[in-house]
């Protein structure tokens, strides 16, 4: 991470408002999944575009046991509620919600389906904005030994859900065994530099500045040979996000940090088992009855390059302006 671009912590009782915000992996259908931080967050940030940059709906583990609280409900009222103001909300596709790969280039409102877009930044800088596992060997050539893989680390999140139950008591703070093994395993660290590596050259044959992206669950910023590597990490653990201000510069959130460096915090509300919790047959949260609309992207359009208006001329067509 460079110095220059240290975590941030917000205040919950000062708005923020920016230019761009980037989630990722927040895997709705998982008993793991920090909705209630999220919806907070969501709650003290306002933003001109928000991009879920992959894994937002869990499809690999709702096939396999269904599970769905109301508060999957309430964020995505949430969601819905910003894209009819000012926001536009860009959904980028990743392996575990592969499902909504057959409505990629549409339209719903202000919400945009793409598998990968160009964002450029308020100082004119370009992102490759893309989940990242097509940068996974395992993806590509085992995807049953990537799913075991998807299932065994949900294990090893139950098992940290009573682990902590039981340091709490103790007096104790958080503790991820998950993170300590993606920090200690020289296989893990192997895989992880391997697919930084493979991502900043998918973002310089772009000719784009830097790549914003997920799926690893490891909230990172560095320079690699050039370009400007970001990922935003996850709402599974870690919970943090990247902002960009008006200026263009682009800072790391930890809304809720949880880091294994930092475990001696003391007790706090970490355990997503705590708070209510439905089955997916409880009751729906009232709403109005609306049917977006629905737009394809034009039939020539490149990638999809969104937040350059300012930079090029309307006429320009290298992609969909957006």
């Amino acid at each position: 991470m460079n110095d220059t671009q240290q975590p941030l912590e917000l205040n919950l009782h000062e708005p923020v408002i920016c230019r761009s915000v980037w989630i990722s992996d927040i895997h709705l259908g998982t008993r793991h999944a920090r909705v209630d931080e999220l919806l907070e967050f969501l709650r003290v940030v306002d933003c001109k575009y928000l991009y879920i940059v992959g894994d937002f709906i869990d499809g690999w583990e709702l096939k396999f046991r269904w599970f769905w609280r109301d508060e999957y409900n309430v964020l995505i009222q949430k969601l819905l509620r910003k894209s009819r103001k000012q926001t536009k909300v860009i959904y980028i596709s990743g392996n575990h919600d592969e499902f909504i790969e057959q409505f990629m280039g549409m339209k719903f409102g202000s919400v945009t389906l793409a598998r990968q877009v160009i964002h450029t930044a308020a100082d004119g800088k370009k992102y490759l904005v893309i989940h990242g596992h097509q940068a996974d060997g395992l993806t590509h050539f085992n995807h049953l030994l990537e799913k075991l893989g998807s299932h065994l680390y949900n294990w090893i999140l139950d098992f940290n859900l009573y682990f902590n139950r039981l340091r709490r008591a103790l007096g104790f703070g958080y503790w991820s065994l998950a993170a300590f093994l993606k920090f200690k395993a020289k296989s893990a660290v192997k895989f992880v530099t391997e697919y930084e590596g493979t991502l900043a050259s998918m973002a310089r044959n772009q000719q784009a500045d830097g790549v914003i992206c997920g799926h690893i669950h490891r909230a990172e910023m560095k320079q690699i040979d050039g370009v400007q590597y970001l990922n935003c990490g996850d709402w599974v653990e870690s919970c943090t996000a990247l902002i960009e201000d008006f200026d263009g510069k682009i800072k790391l959130i930890h809304f809720h940090e949880n880091d294994v460096l930092r475990a001696g915090r003391g007790p706090g509300t970490h355990d997503p088992g705590h708070g209510r919790q439905g089955d997916g047959r409880g009751s729906r949260t009232p709403s109005r009855r609306r049917h977006p609309r629905r737009e394809c992207a034009p039939a020539d359009a490149g990638i999809l390059r969104i937040g350059d208006e300012d930079f090029r001329p309307a006429t320009a067509d290298a992609g969909v302006q957006i």
